[in-house]
């Protein structure tokens, strides 16, 4: 991976288009593993049987784990991760840069979400058409070209019916549409969408309006309203408190930017060839992870699920983050041999609670999720890379552009 390509990398990141392999993606993995396995019967955890692959063969793959190579550091669908000497952990120093200024458009964009929150609220019936200002549950696919817009399917959608930069005309044409009912609108992509070939295309989207809310707003300026917001008496002192929030999201942010700066110096640092058919591999386990469950269930042909699997094929900025998580997968597997570290049983419970957390699991869930054969090694390998995630950022120094003395560790800065 050329040093062209780790700055591409950062492009692709900041567009959203596929997650990336930083310390809260890991642990959320390990969690979303640990939740679908306790909640699934026995003999049935982590398996999906997939109806293609990332090439035309006809016998495809074999049923795979719903889970990028990536996440789990282990080998399948017959291709293995290759091998790698350790990275140096020495002198391992990154600087984030500084984050944009907290803009008076951010700050009513939080203060109309609160009051979108506290607005009272009606289901509308079947039938009866929605309007802007609802908050809508949605399907949506894009075509461009005759073919399926990579990344534009998306399952159960729920948003407030309004202007999309980046799908500008979109939202508007749907008021009006009937619940329950699909509409097709076509609109020209923007100039900075994030998928670079298609940027200025003609592009069609034909969406399913599954249901929708219409809400009625409180006055925003209310005495009774701000008391109910509990953050200050007046609208002043709702803004300011509204600004010391979005403060500490843009210091959390900050953080998880320095996560990824430290794995991209870890990835650059580490020699080893990635074949074209492992990054398809892993490609697919997202594709089919993320986009083929909602194709499916809308009756797509094998034909049509390999043309939308090719759009994230030939995603330059997929294909590269694919191939970067991969091997930062590989580096942190050298490095828990080098570093001799080991899954102890405390170091283990200290990894799941961590994991867990936002999904309301105990750890003594967690523990029987363990005692399924076919679960645990997948498991217990997303756990050994949150283990040598955690261990690379120790030896880690990192600076804040803004801020005086570099910091260490896990807990956010105060930025």
């Amino acid at each position: 991976m050329s040093n062209d390509d780790l700055q591409k990398l950062g492009a692709s990141r900041s567009g959203g288009v596929t997650p990336s392999l930083g310390g809260d993606r890991l642990r959320r993995m390990l969690g979303e593993q640990l939740a679908q396995a306790s909640k699934a019967p026995r003999g049935e955890v982590l398996e999906a049987v997939p109806e293609l692959g990332p090439t035309n063969s006809e016998e495809g793959l074999e049923a795979v784990p719903e889970l990028g190579l990536a996440a789990s550091g282990e080998q399948g669908g017959g291709l293995e991760l290759p091998q790698a000497e350790a990275p140096s952990l020495e002198d391992l120093h990154v600087t984030v840069p500084e984050s944009p200024p907290i803009t008076e458009d951010d700050l009513i964009m939080r203060f109309h979400e609160l009051v979108r929150e506290r607005g009272a609220r009606r289901t509308r019936a079947l039938g009866e058409p929605i309007a802007l200002g609802d908050q809508v549950r949605i399907d949506t696919l894009g075509y461009a070209g005759g073919e399926l817009i990579p990344f534009s399917v998306r399952n159960d959608l729920e948003m407030e019916l309004a202007p999309q930069v980046m799908l500008p005309g979109l939202m508007e044409a749907l008021e009006g549409t009937p619940v329950g009912e699909s509409v097709q609108v076509e609109i020209s992509l923007p100039d900075d969408y994030p998928v670079e070939s298609l940027r200025g295309a003609t592009a069609r989207f034909l969406v399913d309006v599954h249901a929708a809310e219409e809400l009625q707003l409180p006055d925003p300026e209310s005495e009774e309203f701000l008391q109910r917001l509990g953050r200050g008496e007046t609208l002043d002192a709702v803004m300011e408190s509204l600004m010391d929030e979005l403060a500490d999201e843009r210091a959390d942010e900050l953080w998880l930017e320095a996560q990824e700066l430290v794995i991209d110096e870890i990835v650059r640092r580490t020699e080893m060839e990635v074949s074209p058919e492992l990054v398809n591999e892993e490609i697919y386990r997202r594709w089919n992870e993320a986009e083929a469950p909602l194709l499916r269930a809308k009756n797509f042909s094998p034909d049509e699920l390999q043309d939308a699997l090719e759009g994230w094929l030939k995603d330059p900025s997929t294909r590269v983050q694919a191939e970067r998580d991969l091997r930062a997968s590989v580096a942190f597997r050298a490095i828990i041999e080098r570093d001799g570290l080991e899954l102890t049983p405390e170091r283990l419970d200290e990894v799941l609670e961590l994991a867990i957390e936002p999904f309301g699991l105990s750890l003594a869930e967690a523990h029987e999720a363990l005692q399924d054969p076919e679960a645990a090694p997948l498991i217990m390998a997303s756990a050994r890379q949150v283990m040598a995630f955690e261990h690379v950022m120790e030896q880690a120094r990192i600076q804040f552009e803004g801020v005086e003395e570099p910091a260490s560790g896990d807990p956010a800065p105060e930025i």
